[in-house]
Parts: structure tokens; C-alpha cells; sequence
């Protein structure tokens, strides 16, 4: 079951509206704007500029002071709710502390399916295995270990063949698609950034 979660900063269209979408802080405001009626909005309400469309909304109100993020309210609620599949915009902007708190998430629930989205950018980790990553809108793809891991990449520019990658090797960025693909083999997980 998939989700949607968005945050405070406008990060354009989303790309299913087929979906739930919870809003968080500002990002209720981004949802109205395109015509989406959030399920649920989350946070601590500070960056919200129209608190009446809180009105029609059920609100899960935090105090400013506390020990998580609102995206990971946001995410722990849609875990308690059931959903295995997240998608997330607004939360790679501006604040790079808040964009770096948005890696740790996504490096603490690895075994969840959580795609975070901006009008330039599609992250998304990678769990252990051989991944077809198809080209769609990015023309660039890097791939970053959370730890380490063995890769191997084909049909791109530039191949790999059984790589040792820690985390702090930054080879593998803005690598290209020979055509519509690229094939990503990976023995522990790893996070797998696409741009435009």
C-alpha cells in the first residue's frame, strides 16, 4: 500500500494522484494548490501560512520542541497506518540540515520502499540485489554506500565490475545511461540518486 508524504517546501506536481497524500506543515498547502485533499496533516504547523485549510483537516499537532523531524512523523505515522511504499517531496531544498536528517530516514528504514522527489531529483535506496533502473526523465544517476558495498554497473558510461564502494567514495556520481537502462548490482544496500 503506498503513501504520499508532503513536506514544506514546494517540490512541483506530484507523480501519482492516484494515492493518499499526508500533508506536512506547508506541504497541506502544496496539496490544495494541485487540488489534493490531504488525509491527515502533521507537524508542528510553524511554516503553515493559511491555518484555515487546517480546518477541514484531521490534525496531528507536535510542539516545536521535540526529538524527531516532522518527516518522521509523517513517516512513522504511515508505518502505524500500514503503508510499505512512501513517496516523499519537499524535502530537499534550502535547509540541507533538514535534507540530511531526510538521508538518515531513508538509511534507518532501507527496508522500506520510500522515494523522495523534487522537480530535479528522484532518491531512493537500493537493497541488495540487481536492480533495472530505467531512464524515465533523469539523465544522471550516482550511487552512494550507506556503509559499503560490492557494485557492479552496466550499460552505462561508466561500468563496474565488482567494486568495493564505502561511504566515503564519492566514484560513482553522475554516471549516464547508455539507452533507456541501466543495470545496478549491489550486495548490501545502497542509495541510488537520479537528476534531470
Amino acid at each position: 500500500m503506498k503513501i504520499g508524504i508532503y513536506c514544506s517546501l514546494d517540490a512541483g506536481a506530484v507523480k501519482d494522484r492516484s494515492i493518499e497524500y499526508i500533508g506536512v506543515d506547508q506541504g497541506v498547502t502544496h496539496l490544495y494548490q494541485q487540488g489534493i485533499l490531504p488525509i491527515i496533516a502533521i507537524g508542528d504547523m510553524d511554516s503553515i501560512e493559511n491555518k484555515q485549510l487546517l480546518e477541514k483537516l484531521q490534525v496531528k499537532l507536535f510542539s516545536s520542541i521535540k526529538d524527531d523531524t516532522d518527516t518522521a512523523l509523517a513517516i512513522d505515522y504511515a508505518l502505524d497506518q500500514g503503508y510499505d511504499e512512501i513517496e516523499i517531496y519537499g524535502v530537499t531544498q534550502k535547509r540541507m540540515d533538514h535534507f540530511m536528517a531526510v538521508l538518515c530516514l531513508l538509511e534507518k528504514y532501507q527496508d522500506i520502499k520510500i522515494t523522495v522527489y523534487d522537480q530535479w531529483n528522484k532518491i531512493s535506496v537500493l537493497n541488495a540485489g540487481v536492480h533495472y533502473i530505467d531512464k524515465g526523465d533523469y539523465h544522471y544517476f550516482s550511487v552512494f554506500a550507506f556503509d559499503e558495498s560490492v557494485i557492479s554497473l552496466k550499460e552505462c558510461h561508466y561500468p563496474l565490475d565488482h567494486y568495493h564502494l564505502k561511504r566515503s567514495d564519492p566514484l560513482c556520481v553522475s554516471n549516464q545511461m547508455n539507452d533507456d537502462y541501466a543495470i545496478i548490482e549491489n550486495n548490501q544496500s545502497i542509495l541510488l540518486i537520479q537528476s534531470k
